[in-house]
């Protein structure tokens, strides 16, 4: 039974403007039980394949399978642990929370203390994950990939960066999961890990150069089988009928929850964030007008502040996980897509909330605004849920552009939802004026008139379902480009 497939699959990526092919017509696959290393030079296409292998990456042709499902899916990787390069950790979580949090993602799960005892990290539980030394964070990536009880290690270089201490331990628990008969996949580079691994690897696969290929293709294969007690064994197990994959469910409420605790106490430790939110909100004060002038003042005000929390700062706070290789470290793990996105949405919702709540009592004391309780419920839920599409919108821009231009995209998009809002006005040429009428802001306008009690164009009904419908759109965008972010791949 094939863990891993990999069926005439080929590669392609762009160096600036060229194409270059890496993997061409790839046959790979790894069986139940096995423990394969892969070699090859750098720049083969080893993490290249790895990365196909787990979904991070999508053939240019070719099919991958992983534990029988498309890679893609987050429910192939329940029982699947991965080492991978180039990740990072998020810089205000403590250790035993992040991985309180990955073990949260994994239906069958290890205990966080017991994960830590693994890989000689106990007495770093309180530290931040992100000042361990280099050693250190090397094992919390390696207790990462444990916390699942996987049947399936996919290892990418994981001895790099080790210490002394972590190489033992690493070694003891590869040793102890072979013996469980845990399928390894593993790339290396180092002559201490191949002396460790000529007692347990059953084959070593090498991948060569596209452009340096043999006759045979790019893989090239030899069995590494000891002794004849280890023949025996293995004709004994083919022998067997082979068990199905059995893929775990996951309480997606569960994840839901632990992912959006982890974002708020993330919020909560990064105070100059918040007290930006604060002290912008508290300008309210300062605005020369009263009366329902006033009111119509503190609408705008409230809109510009919102989006500016929905699209700029959401999506900027999403760009530096993605730069910082977070989110690459997430990506690995069966973390739902939907769930991550909910999470970051609803954690938007509740800095709205209190933002809106504040300028509210600010607002109407300060500014005599006549108002009763319940125009202040409808204004602040308009105001709150009215924004949802904007903070979809800012996700899905966030993964689709670069994180160093995110900045001045994001910042144009503002200005430009006030134009087409219909807040300014727009009186040549007279074709934008219907062109306002299509822009999502224009509704979202409107909807805040019409909770106002002022005067608005009497379609309420339209400008809601043009929002839900322009939320649909944006959500499918960042569903997409989340499983297809160029930055992590």
């Amino acid at each position: 039974m094939n863990l891993i497939e990999v069926r005439q699959v080929c590669k392609t990526v762009y160096q600036g403007f060229q194409k270059k092919r890496v993997l061409n017509k790839i046959d790979f696959f790894v069986e139940k039980g096995e423990f394969v290393v892969l070699l090859g030079e750098n720049g083969a296409g080893k993490t290249t394949l790895l990365n196909l292998i787990l979904g991070i990456l999508q053939p240019s042709e070719g099919e991958v399978k992983l534990m029988g499902l498309s890679p893609e899916e987050s429910s192939a990787r329940t029982s699947v642990g991965a080492v991978l390069q180039k990740t990072n950790v998020p810089p205000n979580l403590k250790v035993k929370e992040l991985v309180q949090l990955v073990c949260s993602y994994y239906p069958n799960s290890q205990t966080v203390v017991d994960i830590l005892k693994k890989v000689g990290l106990e007495d770093q539980s309180e530290a931040w994950a992100s000042q361990l030394c280099g050693g250190e964070t090397q094992r919390l990536f390696f207790a990462l990939a444990l916390v699942g009880n996987p049947e399936l290690l996919i290892l990418d270089e994981p001895t790099k960066h080790l210490d002394a201490k972590g190489d033992e331990l690493f070694w003891q628990e590869i040793r102890r999961y072979r013996e469980q008969g845990v399928t390894i996949l593993m790339i290396t580079h180092s002559q201490s890990d191949l002396k460790e691994l000529s007692q347990l690897a059953t084959r070593y696969v090498t991948l060569h150069k596209f452009n340096e290929a043999l006759t045979e293709g790019q893989l090239t294969e030899s069995e590494s089988i000891k002794s004849q007690e280890d023949i025996l064994v293995k004709c004994k197990n083919q022998e067997k009928p082979q068990k199905e994959i059995v893929i775990h469910p996951q309480n997606v409420v569960f994840i839901f929850l632990q992912q959006i605790w982890v974002e708020i106490i993330q919020l909560l430790r990064t105070p100059l964030f918040l007290l930006g939110i604060i002290l912008f909100a508290c300008c309210i004060t300062v605005i020369p007008f009263q009366g329902e002038v006033a009111k119509q003042a503190l609408l705008s005000f409230s809109v510009l502040i919102l989006l500016t929390i929905s699209i700029e700062r959401l999506g900027k706070r999403v760009s530096v996980e993605r730069a910082e290789g977070w989110l690459k470290l997430l990506r690995v793990t069966p973390l739902p897509p939907i769930v991550y996105i909910a999470a970051k949405l609803v954690t938007t919702l509740l800095i709205s909330a209190i933002t809106i709540t504040l300028i509210m009592i600010l607002g109407v004391w300060r500014l005599k605004i006549d108002t009763d309780i319940e125009q202040v419920l409808l204004i602040f839920f308009s105001l709150v849920l009215g924004v949802i599409p904007f903070a979809v919108f800012g996700l899905a821009l966030s993964y689709l552009t670069q994180p160093k231009s995110y900045d001045s995209i994001a910042g144009l998009s503002i200005p430009l939802g006030l134009a087409s809002c219909g807040a300014l006005p727009l009186t040549h040429p007279h074709f934008l004026e219907d062109v306002v009428a299509f822009s999502p802001f224009y509704h979202y306008r409107e909807l805040t008139l019409w909770a106002a009690g002022l005067s608005y164009d009497q379609h309420l009904s339209l400008h809601l379902l043009w929002l839900l419908w322009a939320g649909g759109v944006f959500g499918f965008m960042a569903v997409w480009a989340y499983k297809r972010d160029s930055v992590i791949q």
